[in-house]
């Protein structure tokens, strides 16, 4: 067990977070937040104040009913992060149906797999996806009864306009109990077909009371923009804004989440390392185009003080508390000149920086504590919910932190991180033998991540069980590490993917960032040029192999890279190569470059 693991913290049994459901949460919130603005689009030409919402949800859930929807139906929704999609998860919740969301990348045949498995007898989405739903649905038979596209014409009205006048909302919603399921998050299916995964509304709840008891919980603003189809979509921003009621600014375009953030400036923002790896491009992008250069050397030097700060404060420091004190004294008198650059990006009200989903690099995490966010490492997954945070001032970097209160974590035999407490789903639907396996009689939850755990409790993953490396020469190493190293060197790097098993030496895909591209194009020289001429560009290159040279001599001589291949491709999440939530999908990358993969070990 580890030392930080304990019971949740008590709170006042009225407050929403203390509620046993998600209905009864939400109207604890409706309640007491009833006149503030509760969901909004970007721009705010569309806002609803939580007693709105309220009022909506009733409706919608009225209709829901009507059309035949009751406690335990499945309610699909293949539609972005829009307030209708909101709307409908809520009202379904209070029914005590069982809402999920499909991410909106899915083909035919997989939105036909999800619905075949839940048993949804209705389906909502907008225009531009209903063809591939209606030729899912005709896959299922007759299953499905009705396909809702709310966006054309007044089909949601007439959803709502379904109802029977004598239903009873109140008392439908108070009929929800805590270990009726409340929705299902399908896993991304980079270990085979997504599974079902089942969340009752205890462990919803227990979530988020010991999120309440370990993190800075918003009360302002959130965006929504990762898809309620992932854990990290739902759980801190569409539950969480259930506790203290913060606004939720929806954005159902990932491409206009900087446009979000300078209009919602948020308290709290989760995302992958990936997107905070584009935050930091940003950043220093605003730095660089300061047109005072005495200006621009200071916030600089604000930043170098703000990383040896940084450092300093982390747990196993061995700098002393006057140095510390003398560091933070100097940091926090420069960090005026940082706060115009944060406000510009929509990022000067940011108290909770969460980042999730993938290992977050040691320099990044660093990075944004010296310019004024404190950055917290967590872990969660669609079976763990999020469970494991660093917190501002008790972190390690390079780690996921410590437990929440209520939260156990310890390491098997094997060094696979097991997992137990009231947040864990509950099962995989249809699928008791992977429940089974997932969890067991013992309900400890086999995460599938090799981890070490310090005498601290704080825990590094060092990869998954299933995507250790064997070499050749028949020893272990961990992919996920080697590509840390690597990419830690160099913002022009994108995606790594380290390549040896069974092989004589390690190799590695790399594809270029983007945005960092296209900042340093012109010191580079390949403006305007197509990508596989930038791929070609002597000084890229050179950029490209020193930072592969640096992160090789953070690595075991077995690890290092002995060769790569440059990419003039860019993944995309929800491609063929990176799954919507931005895992690489390692079987497909070695599939598609077999080629150039297979160049790299002629000798």
């Amino acid at each position: 067990m580890s030392p930080t693991a304990a019971s949740a913290e008590r709170v006042d049994a009225q407050s929403p977070v203390a509620a046993a459901t998600i209905p009864e949460a939400f109207q604890r919130i409706v309640a007491l937040r009833g006149d503030d603005p509760a969901l909004r689009t970007i721009g705010g030409s569309v806002t609803m104040t939580w007693r709105d919402v309220g009022d909506r949800v009733r409706r919608l859930a009225a209709g829901l009913a009507g059309i035949g929807i009751g406690h335990g139906d499945s309610v699909a929704l293949v539609l972005p992060n829009t307030i209708e999609c909101h709307l409908i998860d809520y009202a379904a919740a209070h029914l005590g149906a069982v809402p999920f969301v499909v991410f909106n990348s899915e083909p035919a045949t997989q939105i036909a797999n999800l619905l075949r498995n839940s048993d949804a007898e209705v389906v909502f989405t907008n225009t531009v996806f209903s063809e591939k739903v209606r030729e899912a649905a005709v896959s299922v038979g007759d299953q499905v009864r009705h396909i809702v596209v709310v966006d054309e014409g007044d089909q949601l009205a007439r959803v709502e306009n379904a109802a029977d006048p004598a239903f009873d909302f109140d008392a439908a919603w108070q009929a929800v109990q805590p270990s009726d399921v409340a929705c299902l998050i399908y896993t991304s299916g980079t270990t085979g077909p997504p599974k079902g995964a089942q969340w009752t509304h205890h462990s919803i709840m227990s979530t988020l009371r010991s999120l309440a008891a370990g993190v800075p919980i918003p009360d302002t603003s959130l965006i929504s923009f990762l898809p309620l189809a992932h854990a990290g979509g739902r759980v801190p921003v569409h539950y969480m804004a259930l506790t203290r009621g913060a606004t939720i600014t929806v954005c159902p375009d990932p491409a206009d989440v900087p446009k979000a953030l300078v209009d919602a400036h948020p308290d709290a923002f989760f995302s992958v390392p990936r997107f905070w790896e584009k935050l930091r491009v940003a950043i220093e992008g605003v730095i660089e185009a300061q047109p005072d250069d005495a200006v621009k050397v200071r916030i600089k030097e604000t930043i170098e003080v703000g990383l040896e700060w940084a450092a300093a404060t982390e747990q196993g420091s061995r700098v002393s508390p006057d140095d510390v004190a003398r560091l933070a004294e100097k940091h926090q008198a420069g960090l005026p000149l940082l706060r115009p650059v944060l406000e510009r990006l929509g990022l000067d009200r940011v108290v909770s920086a969460f980042v999730g989903g993938a290992p977050a690099p040691r320099e990044l995490s660093m990075f944004f504590r010296a310019v004024g966010i404190p950055m917290l490492d967590a872990y969660g997954s669609t079976e763990a919910s999020l469970c494991i945070f660093n917190q501002i001032n008790n972190f390690k970097t390079g780690t996921i932190g410590r437990p929440l209160p209520g939260i156990e974590v310890r390491a098997a035999d094997d060094g696979e991180m097991l997992i137990k407490g009231d947040s864990n789903f509950v099962g995989y639907r249809k699928q008791p033998d992977e429940t089974a396996a997932a969890i067991g009689g013992d309900g400890w939850l086999r995460t599938g991540d090799i981890v070490e755990i310090d005498d601290d409790g704080f825990i590094r993953i060092i990869d998954r069980k299933k995507e250790i490396i064997i070499n050749a020469a028949g020893k272990n190493m961990s992919p996920a590490n080697i590509e840390t190293a690597i990419k830690n060197e160099s913002t022009l790097i994108g995606q790594v993917v380290a390549i040896g098993d069974g092989r004589r030496y390690v190799t590695a895909v790399i594809t270029l960032d983007p945005e960092a591209l296209a900042n340093n194009a012109e010191r580079l020289g390949v403006a305007g040029q197509p990508p596989a001429e930038v791929i070609e560009s002597p000084a890229l290159r050179a950029e490209i192999d020193a930072a592969v040279e640096r992160g090789n001599k953070n690595l075991n001589r077995n690890e290092q890279i002995k060769k790569y291949v440059l990419l003039p491709d860019i993944w995309l999440p929800g491609g063929d190569v990176l799954t919507p939530t931005g895992k690489v999908k390692r079987r497909i990358v070695l599939q598609k470059y077999s080629d150039q993969i297979e160049q790299l070990y002629v000798e």
